[in-house]
Order: structure tokens, then sequence, then C-alpha cells
């Protein structure tokens, strides 16, 4: 099996292949594998070469298409999928990949239809009920949209090991138990930033009295407890769910579903976080000479590799106009990236002006004591960008072409942060040029300036 020891699997479809190189399931299968062990190149070259002996594979098209989105090479993968279907149009993940490539395509609407196609085809499908969820969310169809989002939790989205199995799962707020009884258990189920931005729904549990417990990944303990002081206990999530425990339970994304949250009843209200205490001695921005203190994240989480790829910026593209900023005392630039990215810092960090935040940030309630003090806060759409908007700060997010759904469709700001929040978006796919160019003319009307202008006449360097 692919999933319990890959390389076992690898071995053995090579040395098949080594003995019978006219096996066209076999190159099919190995390009399953090496897609699944993210090795683009060699996966197109393994299911081209499954292709060339069994060109009427639809399966292989469907798997070819998707190695091609991997690479974003859309109109690549939207051949394969329109062959895929050709030869087999009772297939039902062609259809729904053809649906989510759409969407990427910023083509929701042409979209919708594919997606509902693989739903019909297969309304078992947690990838193609998912999917089509992703899609009516984007479109704003609330109240269909998170009905199938559901089906995320029947997904790789959420590792089988996380999802509770032994208590049920609450599906009614009519059956969410009472203060005096058993707690609901709250269970973060994605991301940091995911978790930062609909913990606001604890609030609405405590307007109801709802009894409940939030489990929250380590980072977000102290924040989640010290912050936003929801009325339940805060804890850690476990790595993996305890079968004994047989208490009701609710991924915290379900709860929009069990509020009936549509565009216009969004709990849109901000802040949210609010600070316990006076930020401690090492985590107090110096007080800029003139102009303003600005927090900067330029990169994703590493550890999701295609999102890394989609939603990270190089930080070159942003220093120098920032550069400039800093030479006309007009920004002090205070850098808030953890992880290998910190290191597209290194050119520049021994400026004066410029402060490196990354060795002081031990948990996300340490970062929010740094953010809580900064005028504005310049990021891609990371955990910092949702804590920086659920502090009320002023926030510029830098989004991908086909950014995800909460950030809707052709919006500048968001209903999830409003007043606070600017969206800069990709005007095509993989533009980041095209994102700093905004930013660049932004941060000229905040200041009143035409750098540019400036840059010509020699008073900028």
């Amino acid at each position: 099996q692919h999933s319990s020891n890959p390389a076992a699997a690898q071995h053995h479809y090579i040395r098949s292949l080594s003995l019978d190189p006219w096996q066209g399931p076999c190159w099919h299968n190995l390009g399953l594998l090496l897609h699944q062990q993210d090795c683009p190149e060699q996966t197109l070259a393994a299911l081209r070469t499954s292709l060339l002996l069994n060109p009427t594979y639809p399966d292989a098209w469907c798997n070819l298409g998707l190695a091609y989105m991997a690479l974003e090479a859309h109109a690549q993968a939207e051949r394969c999928f329109a062959q895929a279907i050709a030869l087999d149009p009772s297939q039902s993940a062609s259809h729904t990949n053809m649906g989510t490539l759409l969407v990427a395509r910023l083509q929701p609407d042409q979209a919708l239809a594919y997606l509902e196609r693989g739903v019909e085809l297969d309304r078992n499908s947690a990838h193609a009920l998912f999917n089509l969820g992703l899609c009516q969310l984007l479109l704003g169809r609330f109240d269909t949209g998170w009905a199938y989002y559901e089906a995320r939790l029947r997904t790789h989205l959420v590792p089988p090991e996380c999802v509770p199995t032994a208590g049920p799962r609450l599906t009614d707020l009519a059956q969410a138990p009472k203060l005096g009884e058993p707690p609901l258990v709250v269970w973060a189920e994605q991301g940091l930033g995911d978790a930062i931005q609909f913990c606001r729904y604890l609030a609405l549990l405590d307007a109801v009295g709802v009894a409940y417990v939030f489990q929250a990944p380590r980072p977000l303990v102290h924040l989640m407890r010290l912050w936003l002081k929801p009325a339940g206990a805060v804890e850690e999530l476990p790595s993996r769910t305890n079968a004994a425990d047989s208490r009701r339970h609710c991924p915290l994304l379900s709860l929009p579903r069990l509020f009936g949250t549509e565009a216009a009843t969004i709990p849109g209200v901000v802040p949210y976080f609010k600070p316990p205490e006076a930020a401690p001695a090492h985590l107090r921005v110096p007080e800029p000479p003139g102009g303003l203190a600005v927090g900067l994240v330029w990169a994703a989480n590493p550890g999701n590799t295609a999102m890394y790829r989609h939603k990270s910026i190089p930080l070159a593209l942003l220093m120098p106009r920032l550069l400039d900023l800093v030479e006309l005392d007009l920004v002090d630039l205070h850098l808030l990236q953890v992880g290998p990215d910190n290191a597209q810092l290194d050119p520049w960090r021994q400026h004066p002006r410029i402060t490196d935040w990354a060795p002081q940030l031990g948990d996300f309630a340490d970062t929010a004591h740094v953010v809580q003090q900064l005028d504005l806060v310049i990021a891609v759409d990371t955990a910092v960008a949702h804590l920086a908007a659920a502090l009320n700060r002023p926030t510029w997010v830098l989004l991908p072409c086909n950014a995800d759904f909460r950030w809707q469709r052709e919006r500048w700001d968001s209903p999830w942060y409003p007043g606070c929040l600017r969206l800069f978006r990709q005007p095509s796919q993989g533009d980041w040029h095209g994102v700093v160019a905004a930013v660049h003319q932004a941060l000229d009307r905040l200041f009143l300036l035409d750098l540019e202008a400036l840059a010509a006449a020699k008073l900028v360097r």
C-alpha cells in the first residue's frame, strides 16, 4: 500500500517495470505514488508513459490533469480532464476535478455545473461534496455551502487520527449540552489561521448557554485562554483522539453551519482578542522616531508544500520600497516571520530600523503582544494576518488570484474583519509583481508621496 510503505511500493513498481516496461497500469500506479510524494516532473513522465501505452484510459488522463494542476499548468490540466470526461462521462472524479480547476481559474459559476455533476455521479464521494461546498461558499451560497463543507471531515484535510470517534458529533444546536452537563468538546481541526478566524463562534456558544471545552493547538493555547477568555475551558488539542472520551464533540468549522451563518449574519465584531496585561518588557515595540511601526510576514507554513508555494512571496520583492520608506523616516519595520523563511531577512538583518521578532516569539500570545502595538501589518495569507485583523489592527493581506473561499471574490475587504482588513489580489496567476505594485500605490497614498518621482529626482536612493 502506498500510504503504509511508499518506499517499498516504489521499489516494487520499478522492479516490475524493469522486467516488463510495457505495463500501462504499472506506470499509472507509479505516477500516483510519485504524485503523493510531491515529485511533479517524475509524476508527469510516468503518467505520460502510461497513456502512450493506453491512450484510452480515463483514470490516467484524470490523474495527469491533477499532476498538471499541482504545477499550476491549468490549460494542460483542463485538456486532460476534458479528455477523461469524453472517454468516460460517468466518472465523478473527472467532473469534480474539472470544477475545482475552474474555481482555480476564477470561473466558479462555470465550475458549479461540473461539481454538481460530480456529486450526482457519486453522492458518497467526500472529495466531490467537499469541493462543491467550497465553490458554493466562494459564491456566497452559505446555506448549502456549509452543509457540503461537512464532507471535509472525510478528506485528507482533517487527519483521521484527529477526528473523535467515540462520542457522538453534534449535528444540531438543540442537542448541545447546557451548563451543568458534560461539556461539548469543540476542537480545532485545521490550521492555526482557521482556529484564529473561527474561534469567534465560541462567544456565540457562550451567548446561548452551551457548556463546552475548546481544544486548541499548543501555539494557540495561551492566546485563546488569556486573550479570548471564553467561558469554556481551553485545553491543548491532543495529537490523537481518546477512544474513551464519550463526550459529544463538534469541529470548530462546523459552528457556522450550526448557527446558520449567512453572508449577512457573519459574526464580524472585532477585536475579539484583547490583551490581558501590558506587554512584557522583551515584547515592547519601541516608539518609532517618526512615522509608523509596520509588521511584515511574507511566507506561509512550509509544512504544507502546495499552500506554501501558492501563498508565499519572496521578501526581496517587498523590501526595496519599504527600505525607501525607512530611509525617509516614515516607517520602522518589524519582522514577524518565523521558520526557515526568516533567513530571507539576512541581507537587511543589521539595519538599525528593522527588528526581527522571531527569537522572542514563543507562541501566538507573544505574537499578539507585538502585533497589538503595530500601526500596520502587511502579510500573506497566514495565521498572523488573521491575528492582526482579529486584534482590529490595520491589516493588508497579499493574496494569490485564486484565494481561499473565506476571502470571497473580487472584494478588497472582508466581512469577517470589517473596517480593518484590506485585500491585495494577484491580477493573474502567480503575478506577485502586480500585488507589490498595488501595495506601492497604497503606500504612496498612505503617506501622500510619489516615491517613483522622488527616486527619479534622486531624493530617494
